[in-house]
């Protein structure tokens, strides 16, 4: 007969073999990164900032030229007046915690087995690795994040509204480069030529220069599908190469990746609403973590939880998403297909 293994730390063989396969045990994140789209090509342009310390999340936006430089007669004064060229967008810090695995005494006698441990092991990290990216995709689309305890959201932070309220502690209704860019025009059919005309043009509409766009396009499921079905006929279908190895669909328009949040949520989960259609220039979209709060299972392993026969495993994320140019963005309000 089998014997269960003796651990010296004293962590029973199940808490053991939870915190081996746990997905992130490392600063890397990848077992939770890798299953959400938006997380997952943030990291793949390099966008996601680990901080080391600080009060909140910050970056400049430059809201005006520099007004020394002009054309002018040579034989004119030339202007040497101070510059304030920054704005300062800023950011809290949000908590994601929460006991990732609780452990009791009895379920734990109950599953003692080399097989019957494993499997349970197993199911107990898939469970919570499965509620943490859903929960981050969830919040990634909520309408109207509560202040003060959710990240900002893709719609918060690209608004259908974009001179009412705030972004970054700023009033947007004070300067475009707050304003991002919105097309409430009707596009009747996304998977037609002049509905690949009409998105082309909000991603040329909205650059910052001529080679700085949006570099990632998200839509509905329905639309995406249409859309598909479409280049599908013409043979002009052509996936990300990188998104395509982590299972993503996608489809990559010049340097534009398109791709495709599920409206079909089975616990009431927040997602992108059905009609939109949203350009993100990822230059400017972070999504920053505290070093000391990145994705991290606690290091010291299970604690006991007060007298009970429970041991958890705590999980905590310290983040936001971050815009720093919103007028690099941009959101079509009345998209369909056919």
């Amino acid at each position: 007969m089998a014997q269960n293994v003796s651990y010296a730390s004293g962590d029973s063989l199940l808490e053991s073999l939870v915190l081996h396969i746990a997905p992130n045990f490392s600063p890397t994140a990848d077992g939770i990164i890798n299953s959400n789209f938006l997380l997952s090509y943030l990291k793949m342009k390099e966008r996601m900032d680990i901080v080391d310390g600080g009060l909140e999340f910050w970056g400049g936006l430059r809201k005006s030229k520099n007004s020394n430089l002009r054309w002018q007669s040579h034989e004119s004064d030339m202007a040497a007046n101070v510059q304030d060229p920054v704005m300062r967008l800023r950011y809290d810090i949000m908590t994601f915690a929460g006991a990732a695995v609780v452990i009791n005494k009895k379920h734990e006698a109950m599953n003692k087995g080399q097989a019957m441990i494993k499997e349970f092991a197993k199911e107990l990290m898939e469970q919570a690795n499965g509620t943490i990216s859903n929960e981050f995709n969830s919040s990634f689309w909520k309408s109207s994040p509560t202040a003060g305890v959710e990240p900002e959201s893709i719609p918060s932070l690209i608004s259908a509204t974009p001179t009412v309220g705030t972004i970054g502690g700023q009033t947007r209704s004070t300067n475009t480069a707050l304003q991002n860019g919105v097309f409430t025009t009707t596009v009747s059919d996304v998977g037609s030529e002049s509905g690949i005309a009409a998105l082309k043009r909000q991603i040329i509409r909205n650059s910052v220069g001529s080679n700085d766009f949006a570099d990632l396009v998200i839509m509905g499921d329905e639309l995406y599908a249409g859309l598909t079905g479409y280049l599908e006929t013409l043979r002009r279908y052509k996936p990300n190469e990188k998104l395509a190895e982590l299972d993503f669909d996608t489809i990559q328009m010049g340097k534009t990746t398109i791709g495709y949040e599920n409206t079909n949520v089975m616990n009431s989960e927040d997602t992108i609403t059905s009609n939109y259609v949203y350009g993100i220039n990822s230059k400017y979209l972070k999504f920053k973590t505290l070093k000391d709060g990145n994705f991290t299972f606690d290091p010291d392993g299970f604690k006991q939880i007060g007298t009970r026969l429970d041991r958890a495993l705590y999980f905590y994320v310290f983040c936001n998403l971050c815009c720093f140019l919103p007028r690099a963005q941009f959101v079509m309000t009345a998209v369909s297909t056919t």
